[in-house]
């Protein structure tokens, strides 16, 4: 095992990797109007104007409105790009992460009842953001919630199995960290399975820490830990027609080890101990793990969300329940 792990080349750290100067100007230059515009679009799932018969498209097939989803990925990560200069970045991590929980419920919840009520249909919905949800499992574990974790990675897993996703996430868009972190997923838990073609799977990288993530002697790790750290500050960019990255501008983590602090957290609730890594990605306040957040409770927009999905569609929670989307997760199908 020591060989193969030392024999983790290292790319070295890409010299265009954005400086945190870059970092701070981009989250300033962010519309606020934005977050706005999304909650506007919650408020009128909550209050039902949505269905205004006099919208061009009401909303009379009461589709559970995901924009949380979204919402809660893309206020989480900014807020993670921020963490260095902000104090309070926990606290604001944990808000934006339960509005995230909530909508990815409902994401998952549409794309599955699509399926019963267009059985038929010749384009089967497939909107379903399999790389984001995935970073947000990191999220989830970052803030040291395990059953959120589990619920996140379950629902990935049976996402992907039903294609509820489009496939080009983790081919032209190559999307190895977040495919990796939901490998990493499925072999702490055990049973959760998905037949990921081999592209997938075509970082030697990953795939030694995939291997021998639970070693007992976390110093073994450290050569293959560097060179995912180098390797992520090869995938910060714009992306083009031809060329994606994991860690784009829009999706943000440029500065932010998510995968490889979602390895820590699952090797700490192993009972192992993680190695101290010196490395410019792992600077503070992303050197270690933070200690466990409390969990907030819900807010009346998400509260909301909730009982309108409810009264809507009496089968919402089992469906989205634990052990549905953990069966699921199970069936090991190709997109």
């Amino acid at each position: 095992m020591d060989k193969e792990l030392i024999a983790c080349d290292r790319p070295g750290i890409n010299p265009k990797w954005p400086k945190p100067k870059a970092i701070e100007l981009r989250l300033k230059k962010v519309p606020v109007w934005i977050v706005q515009k999304r909650r506007e679009a919650i408020e009128d799932y909550v209050s039902r104007a949505d269905c205004d018969s006099s919208r061009e498209l009401p909303n009379k097939l009461n589709v559970t409105n995901s924009e949380a989803a979204r919402l809660g990925a893309i206020e989480s990560f900014q807020t993670l790009d921020g963490a260095p200069k902000q104090t309070d970045w926990l606290d604001r991590l944990a808000g934006w992460a339960r509005y995230h929980e909530i909508g990815l419920k409902h994401r998952y919840f549409w794309h599955h009842q699509f399926r019963k009520i267009f059985s038929d249909h010749p384009h089967s919905l497939r909107m379903f953001n399999l790389s984001q949800a995935a970073a947000m499992m990191g999220v989830f574990a970052l803030l040291g919630w395990r059953d959120q974790v589990t619920y996140s990675g379950y629902v990935c897993h049976a996402a992907v199995n039903q294609s509820f996703q489009v496939e080009l996430q983790y081919t032209d868009e190559h999307k190895r960290a977040q495919i990796f972190m939901l490998q990493l997923f499925a072999d702490w838990k055990g049973d959760a399975s998905h037949a990921w073609p081999s592209y997938a799977s075509d970082e030697p990288i990953y795939q030694h820490l995939l291997a021998n993530w639970r070693t007992p002697d976390a110093s073994l790790l450290i050569p293959c830990l560097l060179a995912a750290c180098d390797r992520h500050t090869h995938q910060c960019g714009n992306d083009a027609l031809s060329r994606f990255y994991e860690f784009n501008s829009d999706i943000g983590l440029q500065r932010v080890p998510l995968e490889i602090l979602f390895l820590f957290r699952l090797r700490e609730w192993e009972g192992l101990a993680n190695p101290s890594i010196d490395h410019p990605l792992m600077s503070a306040p992303f050197n270690m793990l933070p200690p466990v957040q409390p969990i907030p409770p819900l807010d009346e927009l998400m509260a909301g969300t909730l009982r309108r999905a409810r009264t809507d569609w009496p089968q919402y929670d089992d469906v989205v329940s634990m052990e549905s989307v953990r069966m699921l997760a199970k069936s090991n199908r190709t997109s």
